[in-house]
């Protein structure tokens, strides 16, 4: 026999199996196609035999290359028991997560022509997988939400667009769902669209959707209750103040509209709501579940040990529920969206003027601020007085420039100021995140592959210092003077020639500093 569904996951009970007309105990083989957007070391993991380009890889790491890759996914069913699989990856790029269906495709059969032909089959095995689709068929789910293809209804406002269900059954509790889906619960009380989800008719979707997401069965991943100090923590990262994060500026709170122009669901209600393991991976990097979601990425380029600390502060408060206290601003005036240093750094990843996407702004005490473009690997400009007015990027539609309070006094000139090998070769860079010392940033990336780690500091009322380590390499090293740039160093580091300085050889540790005349 030979079908085709959308992902080869599936969490079946002792009686069910993954098709109508096969009997509880099985053996199948999925043969299809992985799609890797990223050359590197991948490990896939599974309760079965995973084979990638013919090698079984199942929990070993592996080095990809980017592109489509041959995948077969072995599985034996064991009689008198339920029987999970769900397939999951991690890699250098991204923590371990379950493979999104648009990683995963087949060149034989359409699945979606295949599963209108499962759906006419009448056989003596209950089938949950079928009868998921079946039944959000028969109740219009894909009308409105994004369930594995696109909405079929159309909306001219994204504020107006009903959540995704692909990955629901991996995001939400079955109690939620049984409010949602039974109840008709509204978690997005703004929306123009009233829920109407089938009412008793609905019921059976609320197991279903874990299943068929190969996900475990029940409430899924949770946090105990939280101690009053672990309340307070959250609390601060929720809030407008010194150390939040100003969540409350798009989320609503405890039956409080957001402090902005941004409505996201009640973060009050997000414990009950949404598994903790679903909520970590998508605080760690939104954009990578949910291309175009308005949330921002806090802890995306943070050290995987820092973030998880945040991430894990955030999980923590949440689980307070109903009983959270209101955070810091939430009741405040919305018309002051100035983030303020004070007596330590502050670090906003957003978009601003005159650098990549992938900006981060630090501001540090004493009233310098500057930008590192993480795109480029190095720092754009740096301005004194205060640091940013991020009004565009929380209120309208959000995804707007933050705009910088004070005077610029430095921009850096075109190019990365670091070569290595020939100085006439434009270098080659990779951001490879950061991490908090002391509370000030060190930004870590490589240059050529040689890795660099840059710590910038205040020098002066207009000057900056910067303190470069570099990794081992073989290859000779060399600064790269600018016109319209002062430039001292700390030392005699190296030669000079012809308005480059080619650092000494085994040098690994220097410092900088740079201002505008």
């Amino acid at each position: 026999m030979k079908f085709a569904l959308p992902t080869p996951n599936f969490t079946l009970l002792e009686t069910e199996s993954i098709h109508p007309a096969l009997k509880p105990k099985f053996k199948v083989e999925w043969n299809g196609v992985l799609k890797l957007a990223r050359s590197g070391r991948h490990t896939l993991l599974a309760n079965a035999k995973v084979f990638v380009d013919g090698k079984e890889i199942q929990g070993q790491p592996t080095s990809l290359e980017a592109g489509e890759r041959a995948l077969r996914i072995e599985f034996t069913r064991k009689p008198g028991a339920t029987a999970r699989l769900q397939l999951q990856w991690e890699s250098e790029h991204f923590p371990r997560e379950p493979v999104p269906h648009t990683a995963l495709g087949n060149r034989e059969v359409n699945w979606t022509a295949s599963l209108r032909e499962q759906l006419v089959v009448n056989g003596p095995t209950p089938a949950p997988l079928q009868e998921f689709h079946r039944l959000a068929r028969q109740l219009k789910c894909n009308d409105c939400h994004e369930l594995y293809t696109a909405p079929t209804r159309a909306f001219t406002a994204t504020t107006e667009m009903p959540p995704p269900l692909t990955d629901a059954g991996n995001k939400l509790r079955e109690s939620w769902l049984t409010q949602v889906l039974v109840n008709n619960k509204r978690v997005r009380p703004w929306m123009k669209l009233g829920p109407e989800h089938g009412g008793e008719a609905a019921r059976p979707l609320v197991k279903l959707f874990a299943q068929q997401a190969g996900a475990e069965l029940g409430e899924g991943a949770t946090v105990a209750q939280p101690s009053p100090a672990q309340v307070a923590e959250g609390l601060k990262l929720f809030g407008k103040g010194e150390g939040g994060l100003g969540c409350i500026n798009c989320h609503d709170f405890a039956g409080h509209r957001s402090a902005g122009d941004l409505r996201g669901p009640d973060m009050t209600e997000m414990h009950a709501r949404v598994r903790t393991d679903w909520l970590l991976r998508w605080l760690r990097d939104p954009g990578r579940m949910q291309p175009g979601t308005a949330m921002p990425a806090f802890f995306s380029d943070l050290a995987a040990d820092q973030a998880h600390v945040k991430m894990a502060a955030i999980a923590r408060g949440l689980a307070a529920g109903k009983s959270l206290p209101l955070p810091e601003g939430l009741l405040d005036s919305p018309l002051d969206y100035r983030l303020v240093v004070r007596d330590e750094p502050v670090v906003f990843r957003t978009f601003i003027a005159d650098s990549s996407t992938r900006s981060i702004a630090v501001g540090l005490p004493g009233g310098v601020s500057y930008v590192f473009d993480a795109e480029q690997c190095r720092v754009r400009y740096a301005w004194s007085g205060e640091f940013l007015d991020v009004a565009k990027v929380w209120t309208g539609r959000g995804g707007g420039q933050a705009a910088v309070l004070g005077k610029k006094f430095f921009t850096a000139p075109l190019g990365h100021p670091l070569r290595v090998g020939s100085p006439d070769s434009e270098a080659t860079v990779k951001f490879r995140g950061y991490r908090l010392v002391e509370k000030f940033p060190e930004f870590d990336f490589e240059v050529n592959g040689v890795p660099v780690r840059q710590r910038v500091r205040k020098a002066g009322a207009e000057r900056l210092e910067w303190e470069f380590e570099l990794g081992e390499t073989r290859e000779p090293v060399w600064w790269m003077a600018s016109k319209g740039v002062t430039t001292t160093f700390a030392g005699n580091i190296g030669e000079r020639e012809n308005e480059r300085l080619r650092l000494a050889p085994g040098t690994r540790r220097f410092v900088v500093s740079v201002s505008n005349p």
